[in-house]
């Protein structure tokens, strides 16, 4: 840790702090050194008084200090250091000053967008009536555990058999995206880099570059992650994640194959100081096997299972499983904030998947996807590879339709946007499989229409 000076002495700060408690005990000095710390008058890497000298200039029991120092701690805001003392815990708040993410914005200049990335609506099960129908143990008070107990049940029968054991546990958050910014945010301090697929969804590098981590890129191919890549990174050091999409990868829609799952857990076995998180964000719309490296490497894997694509994103719900001791820290960490998800949005989940009508329409929806992408991937003269809700273009052919397209006022998602560097150069593009506004099977034929008046030396029909 890179200490600084500080622009306060100690006894300012046990001043600021008095000042700052509004209630006794543990939980009010708590609640003060996060209210200075929001408010910029506690910086990252100051140093803390020691227990007994705040314990002494606030009248208290140096046990209660101890004890709100030690909820700190474990809530990652406040490091010991021993003889050293304690601070502040140094972090990085940078902000991409270019974030990939940029191409869902201006949707008005478009006829058709097949850049959004989200599911069709007109394929996701509708809600209401399950909400109407809860019953009364979904209504939650600020006691009850973060999951709501039948949906743990019933998850517990979708997943493998591995991430139901004994040392793993499970905790409800907000989506995938949630779940792998929670993940990162225990990275220890020495681990600062992060291995991503290539190319991959532009939110996972703006993320992890806004915990100040660095990037580094292993490229894909039908099979997964390059387990010869990998471990090429991990020879490096300093790596904390491995970050995964075991099925539909988005963009490419490729899912990772058993044999490949198994190359890249004997080279990640090699390094038990690294967590592998997999983020499954397809889910229940995906087709293909789930194959979980937790069979082999154990709690030194966190799945996280997302039911936006499948059941809607707005329920804004995803499963984590994890080692009992990361759950436990996550839980810890947002009790200083919203503490748990919606045990209503939870319980609306759990009926949801034990409803037969709703399954069927899962399926249902699987199969339009699949029809959807022998459709598109006959359109650009590609191979119907990979699953999901979106399609990887990437023929000879890519740069003269995505051309073609944007005069048309055609939205897709231009391939560069999904590289770690920015300006990279990509003929490739990724096409969404809905259109929020049109029945697809039109949208798609306007797609064509626009496609056919590509000059003479394309290929496109």
């Amino acid at each position: 840790m890179n200490e600084r000076v500080s622009y306060h002495t100690t006894d300012e700060i046990c001043q600021m702090i008095a000042d700052t408690v509004n209630r006794s005990g543990m939980r009010g000095l708590t609640e003060a050194f996060v209210q200075l710390t929001k408010e910029g008058q506690l910086s990252s890497g100051d140093r803390l008084p020691s227990i007994r000298q705040l314990a002494e200039y606030l009248g208290v029991s140096p046990t209660t200090v101890a004890s709100a120092w030690s909820h700190l701690a474990q809530l990652g805001l406040l490091s010991s250091h021993g003889r050293r003392g304690s601070f502040v815990t140094e972090f990085t708040r940078s902000v991409p000053t270019n974030p990939r993410w940029h191409f869902y914005e201006d949707q008005q200049s478009y006829s058709l967008d097949f850049a959004s990335g989200v599911p069709d609506p007109r394929l996701l099960p509708n809600p209401i009536t399950t909400i109407i129908d809860l019953p009364s143990s979904a209504i939650s008070s600020y006691l009850d555990p973060p999951v709501y107990s039948p949906l743990g049940e019933t998850l517990g029968t979708l997943v493998p058999s591995r991430l139901g054991g004994s040392d793993f546990d499970l905790t409800i958050v907000d989506g995938a995206l949630d779940a792998v910014d929670r993940l990162l945010g225990t990275i220890p301090s020495h681990q600062r880099a992060v291995v991503l697929e290539e190319p991959n969804f532009p939110a996972l590098y703006d993320l992890v570059e806004r915990h100040g981590l660095e990037i580094r890129s292993v490229a894909i191919d039908h099979e997964g992650m390059s387990a010869d890549g990998l471990r090429v990174e991990l020879a490096k050091g300093g790596v904390g994640v491995v970050l995964l999409q075991p099925r539909s990868q988005n963009p490419t829609g490729y899912s990772l194959s058993e044999s490949r799952a198994r190359e890249i857990a004997n080279v990640v076995g090699q390094y038990p100081e690294v967590l592998v998180v997999e983020d499954d964000h397809s889910g229940l719309l995906c087709t293909e096997s789930l194959w979980t490296m937790a069979e082999t490497l154990g709690t030194q894997v966190a799945y996280i299972l997302s039911f936006s694509k499948s059941h809607g994103p707005d329920l804004r719900l995803a499963a984590l499983f994890a080692h009992r001791d990361l759950v436990d820290e996550l839980n810890r960490r947002r009790t200083l904030g919203p503490s748990w998800s919606s045990k209503l949005l939870q319980a609306t989940l759990n009926q949801m998947l034990n409803n037969p009508a709703t399954s069927d329409l899962i399926l249902e929806a699987q199969h339009a996807y699949a029809q959807r992408r022998a459709a598109v991937a006959d359109l650009f003269r590609i191979a119907p590879t990979g699953s999901g809700i979106n399609v990887w273009v990437d023929s000879p052919d890519s740069l003269s339709a995505l051309l073609q397209l944007t005069h048309h006022h055609i939205r897709v998602a231009p391939g560069a946007s999904f590289y770690a560097t920015p300006a990279t150069a990509s003929n490739q593009f990724r096409f969404t499989l809905s259109e929020p506004t049109v029945e697809f099977k039109v949208a798609l034929d306007q797609v064509a229409s626009a496609l056919a008046k590509t000059p003479r030396t394309s290929s496109y029909r």
